[in-house]
């Protein structure tokens, strides 16, 4: 069924129609993306369950599904609109599953039941049981069915988060050869955009000054940076611009006193990152970034020349834990 094109079924007849042209004495509407169980399906659904057609019974029953996209648990929901029946209570019920035709068999209890209480009018109506309790009139196999049921809309994301971020690095080309260091980061965001404000620590490499010596020249790197970028609201994604201003230090040791001489390191650089929820508040993150100095970060710890210089573009990488709001 194309997008925008919703089915009905109504006397045993079933059309294909724009949104909003169905007839108002249909049975039942059935509005879900293509890749879920058309009108036909739900309805034949609803009748083996009931053991009879759902004509003259239910009347003017509106459901319609919205897949919130992959990675968002759950992925399917269902907003069932009974007021066209005349319901007497619980006129919209919202059900939700990770898959859409798990969906349409819960979706075919629930509609199967109305109709039922529709066919044996004289029945003393039992007590409803609580949202988290619902009974059926017949058993159901859902097969491993992973499904809850909520008579609440789904919550929306909240338009402001902050989260604190704990990450292990490491890098090339702002040190000799692969460095490891920390990360802390804050995040601010307000929905889809980000701030942050990160502080790195690394551990000192060293540069061997002559060959053969057990020695040599010391570096290490102090920094922070601001991040400026985009976070999706329903996936664990995000990217950004960002901005570094730190310290590179250089130690020469010596039979007195070691001899330090420093550098100014200043950077433009870009990343990305993936959040896998742990839980509500919690988040393992995994990133990705290219740091370039606005120039190659020179030490000179003696006046003959040259000892160390940066590379024109370094690369890191982190991982670790996030706690927050975000």
């Amino acid at each position: 069924m194309a997008r925008g094109v919703s089915v009905i079924c109504a006397v045993g007849l079933c059309v294909a129609a724009r949104a909003g042209a169905e007839p108002r004495d249909a049975a039942l509407r059935w509005r879900a993306p293509v890749d879920c169980p058309d009108a036909g399906a739900v309805r034949a659904r609803i009748e083996r369950r009931l053991g009879a057609s759902i004509d003259g019974v239910v009347r003017g029953v509106a459901v319609d599904v919205t897949d919130r996209g992959a990675g968002v648990v759950p992925r399917f929901v269902a907003r069932i609109d009974l007021r066209g029946d005349a319901a007497p209570a619980d006129e919209v019920r919202v059900l939700s599953s990770a898959r859409c035709d798990e969906l349409a068999d819960a979706v075919a209890v629930v509609v199967a039941r109305l109709a039922a209480e529709r066919r044996s009018p004289a029945r003393p109506e039992p007590a409803r049981p609580a949202p988290s309790e619902l009974r059926l009139d017949r058993p159901i196999d859902l097969r491993d069915a992973t499904l809850s049921i909520d008579l609440r809309e789904p919550r929306a994301p909240a338009p402001w988060g902050a989260d604190l971020r704990v990450v292990g690095v490491s890098g090339i080309g702002a040190q000799p050869g692969v460095s490891v260091g920390g990360e802390l980061t804050a995040t601010l965001r307000r929905r889809s955009a980000i701030v942050e404000l990160a502080g790195m620590q690394w551990l000192s490499s060293t540069r061997t000054l002559h060959a053969g010596d057990t020695g040599g020249l010391d570096i290490d790197l102090r920094l922070a940076a601001l991040r400026l970028g985009w976070g999706s609201e329903q996936l664990p994604l995000r990217a950004w611009l960002s901005g570094e201003l730190g310290t590179l230090r250089g130690t020469v040791p010596g039979s007195i006193e070691p001899r330090v001489e420093t550098a100014r390191w200043i950077a433009a650089g870009a990343g990305f990152a993936v959040a896998w929820p742990m839980g509500p508040y919690a988040r393992l993150v995994g990133a990705i970034e290219l740091a370039v100095p606005v120039q190659a970060v020179r030490i000179l710890p003696q006046d003959n020349g040259e000892m160390y210089r940066s590379a024109m573009v370094t690369v890191r990488s982190g991982f670790g834990l996030e706690i927050g709001w975000l």
